[in-house]
């Protein structure tokens, strides 16, 4: 009887770290899923930041092309 109480204390013990494992492996799996998410919304906005700061520098080169045909 002694030996049966401790195997299955052992085993209760066992499962409670099992399920204590896969909690903090969801929570990890979260965090990176949230984490992935947030770069890919960063790299969409970056590549709309990157075209307007090109089509601005477009522009300031014409700018200084009028400007320089107006000098002369």
């Amino acid at each position: 009887m002694a030996l049966e109480d401790i195997t299955l204390k052992a085993l209760e013990d066992l499962t409670g770290q099992i399920a204590s494992l896969t909690t903090i492996f969801q929570a990890i799996g979260g965090l990176i899923i949230l984490y992935l998410i947030f770069n890919i919304i960063n790299v969409i906005l970056n590549k709309k930041k990157n075209k307007e700061i090109k089509e601005i520098n477009k522009n300031l080169k014409e700018i200084k092309n009028l400007l320089s045909k107006k000098k002369k």
